[in-house]
């Protein structure tokens, strides 16, 4: 067995588990985050991805956490949900309960928010934009960004949760 193979072979098994964990805490899925892991170990095998001399784990961890945050951005605002709530309760009837609530906040937000304020919050919260990337994105200032989303969440508070307001 070669060299490399073998370095390879040591870091697999010693670094799977602990980046398979940091996945799994991210993407609240267990294959999703064997997936991820794995995508790593692909690139290390096949070149694409070359590790520094020092701090190999360190690195590593480093570089599935931003694998992670980029596939988590890519995921629908309803993904996102649904995933947190499948994997933090284990009642499926509160499950469903939560999943049809989850769905009846995203269709009142569609129905009752305007265009601006729908797409403001979509960019926000789909796509994890920042106020200053989605300013940019839509030609409108920093502080409109905040407003539409202040009106957006204030909107969802009254009608969701109006005992808090």
């Amino acid at each position: 067995m070669s060299s490399e193979k073998t370095k390879f072979e040591q870091l697999y098994i010693g670094c799977y588990q602990r980046l398979h964990s940091v996945a799994r805490a991210m993407l609240k899925d267990d294959e999703d985050a064997n997936d991820a892991v794995s995508d790593i170990f692909v690139k290390l095998a096949d070149g694409s991805l070359t590790l520094p001399a020092e701090h190999q784990e360190s690195y590593l961890t480093a570089t599935v956490r931003h694998l992670c945050i980029d596939r988590i951005r890519q995921m629908t605002t309803r993904e996102k949900m649904k995933r947190r709530l499948s994997l933090s309760d284990p009642d499926p009837t509160l499950m469903d309960q939560e999943r049809e609530r989850i769905t009846e906040m995203i269709d009142y937000a569609e129905r009752t928010f305007s265009k601006q304020t729908w797409r403001v919050f979509q960019l926000r919260f789909d796509e994890g934009l920042l106020y200053r990337e989605i300013a940019e994105r839509l030609g409108i200032s920093e502080v409109a960004v905040y407003k539409h989303l202040a009106d957006a969440l204030r909107k969802l508070k009254e009608k969701y949760n109006p005992t808090r307001v």
